[in-house]
């Protein structure tokens, strides 16, 4: 069998059993033999240096997003900031339904050590390219590194927030998808297009 094809069933192996039964209970040779190696014989190690190493691996291939899947590149195309949020919190919200079989592993992760770093390395590439977009609103004009990413949060954390814990919870949801949608990015269209003081 090619390398190719031993890493591809290892992280398919690794993804099943950990979403089975977590991340700290799967073992490497548990993993080698679901995916049909012979356990402890070192097919792992040529492909991955540890079970972290292969945690990272799959956050990367199945669990994070970047810049390029969200179309950061691509919303000047739009030409207006409201219909940009649109584009940007209907990705996000793609993501979360994506994401939502592995909620039980995400949750898993990030309360280990490693979670908070492979949370800033898979977050990285995807604040920086947010961060190049809200740099060019007029309203984050002078700002510092900090009060752009103090910016992002402000602008992003309602819609996320609203995604992951209101929408899903349909007696909680009094406003609904549409209006929480068109009033967020209304609001915070207006709030980046006007000129700081």
């Amino acid at each position: 069998m090619s390398k190719v094809n031993t890493k591809d069933r290892i992280m398919a192996a690794a993804l099943k059993l950990f979403l089975e039964q977590g991340y700290q209970k799967t073992s490497i040779a548990r993993i080698e033999t679901e995916a049909g190696l012979r356990p402890r014989a070192g097919a792992f190690y040529r492909h991955f240096d540890g079970k972290e190493a292969l945690l990272k691996a799959i956050a990367k291939a199945y669990v994070s997003e970047t810049p390029e899947e969200f179309g950061l590149d691509r919303l000047a195309d739009f030409g207006d900031t409201r219909a940009e949020l649109v584009a940007i919190a209907l990705k996000y919200e793609e993501a979360m339904q994506r994401q939502r079989p592995f909620a039980r592993l995400i949750e898993e992760i990030r309360l280990m050590d490693v979670g908070a770093e492979l949370q800033e390395e898979i977050n990285a590439d995807m604040m920086l390219g947010l961060a190049t977009w809200v740099a060019q609103k007029p309203a984050a004009e002078g700002m510092s590194q900090a009060q752009l990413g103090a910016l992002l949060i402000n602008v992003f954390g309602g819609w996320l927030f609203y995604i992951h814990r209101v929408q899903p919870d349909e007696g909680m949801d009094v406003v609904g998808r549409e209006t929480m949608l068109n009033e967020w990015a209304s609001f915070w269209a207006a709030a980046l297009e006007t000129q700081a003081a």
